[in-house]
């Protein structure tokens, strides 16, 4: 029996001999339902569930519960995207959306101790007042007003075939102390990753040309500091969230190849230091009239070193070349919200959001020339990018019969600025006006059943890194940025069918989207085989959601529970080279994943079993074809509730160690027109890590 054979029986067959007789899930049945209502009114549909509910997975923190609450998907925000409307996800804090944008709702959630949680509100269906943008199914967790208390948790991972055990470690402590409720938190760990590759390179006609077996060895640190304060000061609540994060890593990959007999060695050092300042100011006017005042700063300093070798095994070493890339990065963002309530049967809001994005990078690239590395020159080596946006927003949630209908009006106008100080050709300043308007429109089909359908246009976040220039040591290409690089803007149209289950223990719900892009984002040819990112055209995406969450009780299995979430879809875009449709770049075409999950309060003991898989995304370069990413892989974990207060747990992520295999043809000029000339062929392995971990609360 393989490796792998023997770690699935051992994760598959153990939690078969835990199982309890089905007569105890009745009861377990019956309680859930005491410990949750279901109330709908006004296209809003609100499930409230007690902390009680959530006893049976022993949760030590709010993430715990929110992660264990039915037919729901936490949303973990974007800090990429513009500005601070959508980066929140689909979590509230006491109705309150948080006020950082760097931080995870995960990881705040994780700070918040079980026994402070009064209880977790899952709100569907019209999304007014909730200040989340286009999200139509919310957690809200409403904390206890009590005394100070604290989460913890420690591990140890081992990543196979290293035996290098490395630690990680996270604190936190939330409380009330007079007025001022806080929340502080410090987490620190080691992480590492291991590869295995083995790639095959042959010629147009499948001959074998060469075999490269291949190791990459990557470890670093991390340190991540957060507090938030809150207060009030009469009818004015404040907030105040300070958070600090850095990192660093560094990596390491020998191919050895075959029958050249040349070694090829990369290397490279990153890390990044990141400061967040934020807040928020909300106060009543009246009866009728709500206001917030939000502020962020935000700062980040990244650095990167890399090297890249190739010489005959056993030859002494000297790079090829060589990289050095400097980033700073800021960002500052004043938004002010005002909510009106004043008109019977309609609640108006109204935002204005004013930012600032600014981004300094430095790139140099030395090539090795007559025995020494001799500096080249880059065009957009230096390069500085500013972008000043205005967004407004006005939107109105009412009823039409028994249809509830949230309509809005959103606009933005942006003007960026890009400065060059090396190589030319990259000094300009364009302004840019996009209209952002959206409607959702949601019909209860009974207390159990909704049916939301909603069409919006949006405009996705301009990657400044994509206006510099970087380098692929790996391929051995220079990576130019492109100073006319415009945002993608996507009408997308989706209708929902949701179904909780009578006890709210369970729910399914389908998703249809289909979207239309405008400037796609991919690459333009430049010049040669040079190639820079650029908008193409038009493209469509065509796909479907789904969401599952199953209580298995009836079917003999007490206390279990199955989740389902997959994602399917079909793209669409004229390639610029050949003139003939295909797939939108990047994009894979279906992910999935499908946990199996039981939990033995009388034995004290939970297990799960998750699978997950991902397609290959296609990737379309001006002389090559790629398509990778493919995977199928399955986590695991036994957790022993030893006491009510200290969990340990044990468990393998990995288990198949099924990696992103890549697939690559490369032209010997542009791939419409030139001749292939070889291709190649990367299977990966994952390391399998094993790990350990204690939990618990004080």
């Amino acid at each position: 029996m393989s490796s792998s054979a023997k770690w699935i029986c051992l994760f598959v067959c153990l939690p078969l001999c835990l199982f309890v007789h089905p007569s105890i899930a009745a009861d377990e049945a019956a309680n859930a339902a005491a410990e949750s209502t279901e109330q709908c009114s006004e296209g809003r549909c609100t499930t409230s569930y007690t902390a009680s509910f959530f006893s049976r997975y022993a949760p030590t923190n709010a993430l715990d519960m929110v992660e264990n609450l039915p037919g729901f998907t936490l949303d973990d925000g974007d800090e990429g995207v513009r500005g601070f409307g959508g980066a929140a996800g689909n979590l509230l804090v006491d109705g309150e959306r948080l006020s950082s944008k760097s931080e995870k709702p995960s990881d705040f959630l994780s700070r918040i101790p079980a026994s402070q949680v009064e209880r977790v509100v899952l709100i569907r269906g019209q999304r007014g007042g909730l200040d989340l943008g286009n999200q139509t199914v919310v957690a809200n967790v409403v904390r206890k007003q009590g005394s100070i208390s604290g989460t913890w948790r420690a591990s140890a991972s081992q990543y196979t075939p290293d035996s290098v055990v490395y630690p990680f470690g996270v604190m936190s402590v939330a409380g009330v102390v007079g007025e001022t409720r806080f929340d502080l938190g410090i987490e620190i760990g080691e992480f590492a990753s291991f590869v295995d590759r083995e790639e095959r390179v042959t010629d147009a006609m499948g001959q074998l040309v060469e075999f490269r077996d291949e190791v990459s060895d990557e470890n670093g640190d991390f340190l991540n500091l957060s507090s938030v304060l809150a207060r009030n000061f009469g009818a004015t609540k404040a907030d105040l969230n300070i958070s600090y994060v850095e990192w660093n890593e560094s990596e390491a990959e020998l191919s050895e190849r075959v029958p050249s007999g040349l070694d090829l060695l990369q290397g490279e050092k990153e890390g990044e230091d990141k400061w967040e300042l934020g807040f928020d100011l909300e106060r009543s006017f009246g009866a009728a009239w709500q206001g917030k005042l939000i502020g962020l700063l935000r700062t980040s300093k990244f650095h990167q070193d890399a090297f890249l070798d190739r010489r005959p095994a056993g030859s002494e070493r000297e790079p090829l070349f060589r990289t050095r890339f400097r980033s700073e990065s800021d960002e500052t963002i004043l938004r002010v919200e005002l909510d009106f309530s004043g008109i019977e049967g309609h609640l108006l809001e109204t935002s204005l959001e004013a930012a600032v994005n600014e981004l300094d990078s430095r790139f140099a690239l030395s090539q090795l020339e007559n025995g020494q590395l001799v500096p080249q020159i880059v065009p957009g080596a230096e390069t500085q990018v500013k972008e000043e946006r205005l967004d407004w927003l006005l939107s109105d949630s009412f009823q039409v019969g028994p249809l509830s209908v949230d309509l809005a009006l959103g606009a933005e106008r942006s003007k960026i600025e890009q400065n060059a100080a090396q190589g030319g050709g990259f000094n300009q300043s364009r302004t840019f006006f996009i209209w952002k308007p959206s409607v959702l429109v949601t019909y209860p089909l009974s207390d159990a059943v909704q049916l939301r359908s909603g069409i919006r246009r949006e405009a996705s976040q301009l990657d400044f890194f994509d206006f510099v220039s970087s380098a692929d040591l790996g391929d051995e290409e220079l990576q130019l940025g492109n100073p006319n690089l415009e945002p993608e803007k996507t009408v997308t149209w989706d209708v929902t069918y949701e179904h909780r289950f009578a006890d709210n223990n369970g729910s399914v719900s389908l998703t249809l989207f289909q979207s239309w892009i405008d400037d796609v984002a991919d690459l333009l040819p430049l010049q040669g085989v040079l190639e820079v990112p650029g908008n193409i055209g038009r493209g469509t995406r065509t796909g479907f959601n789904i969401d599952l969450t199953l209580p298995l009780d009836r079917a003999g299995l007490a206390n279990g529970r199955l989740d389902a979430q997959g994602r399917w879809q079909i793209s669409e875009v004229e390639d610029p080279l050949s003139g003939r449709d295909r797939d939108l770049s990047g994009e894979e075409p279906y992910a999935w994943r499908v946990t199996l999950r039981q939990d033995l309060p009388e034995r004290r003991v939970a297990w799960s079993i998750e699978t997950f898989a991902t397609g290959a995304a296609p990737e379309f370069g001006l002389d090559e074809l790629e398509s990778r990413g493919q995977r199928l892989d399955m986590d695991a974990f036994v957790e022993f509730r030893v006491t009510s207060n200290l969990n340990f747990e044990v468990g393998v992520e990995n288990l198949l160690r099924d990696g992103r295999d890549r697939r690559r043809r490369v032209f010997n000029g542009p791939r419409t027109a030139g001749e292939l000339d070889f291709k190649e062929v990367r299977e990966q392995r994952f390391a399998r890590e094993f790990y350990v971990r204690l939990s618990g609360a004080f």
